[in-house]
């Protein structure tokens, strides 16, 4: 429950994150680079959402190869279109999460059986 709510906040942060900013659109990506590495390290244990977190470091790829290209409006546009991409994947690992709390007492008073 604890982790679930963790990775809630890092897709908010994410989902907050601006372009605009007053340090320019290279820190949005920058910022991305980072809390996108702290949400995967709290996936990666979840074995159903691979694919995701797949799709996530791909965006985090894409985003650095960027960082060395000089900032225009076509860096704004990939990264409001990456991001809105993020949310359709954001959504389902949520969906991923639901169906694994609700599975998860089932198996863990199994594993109590087991153990007695």
């Amino acid at each position: 429950m604890k982790t679930t709510s963790k990775i809630e906040t890092y897709f908010n942060m994410i989902e907050g994150i601006s372009y605009e900013n007053p340090n320019g659109g290279a820190y949005a990506y920058v910022q991305f680079l980072a809390y996108t590495r702290e949400l995967v390290k709290l996936l990666r244990p979840l074995k159903k959402v691979e694919r995701q977190i797949d799709a996530i470091e791909s965006i985090g790829w894409l985003f650095n190869e960027y960082l060395a290209a000089k900032f225009t409006h076509r860096q704004k546009a990939i990264f409001e279109n990456k991001i809105s991409e993020l949310k359709e994947i954001f959504d389902s690992i949520r969906v991923s999460l639901r169906q694994f709390e609700t599975y998860q007492p089932v198996s863990s008073r199994m594993l109590h059986k087991q153990a007695a």
